[in-house]
Order: structure tokens, then sequence, then C-alpha cells
């Protein structure tokens, strides 16, 4: 299984990684941020704004972003919570975690 460890530099919705295998990656969200923002309610249309894409942390597996959720807790209120996407996913996003079709 691959995870983050650490960002070793963000721009606009790209994030240089190093991963839990050593190699450094970029992860490039351009795409799955535009797919993600065609719902104005889905919580990642809030990555669409460059300062708020460049809050990015590591959590020590994945990227995060603080305060991206909201959900309810038991007791009934509404509490913040941090907007993040498995590291999986995120290895599918750099350029050895692509799959590439081939034609037989």
């Amino acid at each position: 299984m691959k995870w983050i460890e650490k960002i070793i530099n963000a721009t606009p919705y790209v994030v240089t990684c190093q991963w839990n295998d050593g190699k450094i990656r970029e992860v490039d969200l351009e795409e799955f941020i535009l797919d993600k923002s065609r719902n104005p309610e889905n919580s990642y249309t809030q990555l669409r704004e460059v300062s708020r894409f460049l809050e990015v942390k590591c959590d020590g597996s994945t990227l995060s972003w603080e305060d991206g959720l909201e959900f309810e807790d038991f007791d009934g209120s509404i509490k913040k919570g941090p907007l993040d996407i498995a590291p999986e996913r995120l290895f599918e996003f750099t350029d050895d975690g692509k799959v590439l079709l081939v034609s037989s």
C-alpha cells in the first residue's frame, strides 16, 4: 500500500509529495477537482479556489484540508472535519500510478 509521508511543494492543483517508498511524485488534482466541482454541493468544489487548495497539509498518510467537511456528530451538533482523499486514489494521479490501456 502507498501513502504520503510529507509534502515537498504545492502549486495550484499539483502537490509534490514524498511517498512511503521513498520516491517523490507529483499528484495532479486539476481534473479531479474540476470533475467534482461540476456539482456545486460537492465538498471538493472549495478546492477550485487556489488559496484554499494551497492550504493542503499531510496528515502522515494522505493530503487533507482543515475544516473542509461539515458533519453531524452523535449529539446532533454540526462539526467541521478535514477534507481528504484516500492515498490509493492520490497514487492514481501520479505517473507511476496511472493505469495504461493496452489494446490487444
